[in-house]
């Protein structure tokens, strides 16, 4: 294997950035197209590839954090009852922090 993918070989594609995997698409098309897809072509396919997953990254990212606060808002909902037993309400309190904090780190990441 040559160019943008080789020296990305043994990883996923999961663990590349969204600017390699799109680089490694477009030059994987473009080969596959030879003369027919310039340099000019690939750049700008690079480009919007890398735009569309970011764009799908950060939507994913937004929708996992809600789940989080739903998930938050439930235990906090639990936390309030006057059914909720002592050791529960601890269990409750302790849970809806852990979620508004993955909430927090899930949307911080870049």
């Amino acid at each position: 294997m040559n160019g943008p993918a080789s020296e990305y070989a043994d990883q996923t594609m999961g663990e590349l950035a969204p600017e390699v995997l799109a680089t490694i698409v477009a030059e994987q098309f473009g080969d596959a197209y030879g003369d027919a897809v310039t340099t000019s072509m690939r750049e700008d396919l690079a480009r919007r590839l890398e735009r569309a997953v970011r764009d799908a990254v950060v939507a994913t990212r937004k929708s996992v954090a809600d789940l989080c606060r739903e998930r938050q808002a439930l235990w906090v909902a639990t936390e309030t009852l006057p059914t909720t037993s002592e050791l529960l309400h601890a269990e409750a309190r302790a849970r809806a922090n852990e979620a508004a904090y993955l909430a927090d780190a899930i949307q911080s990441l870049p």
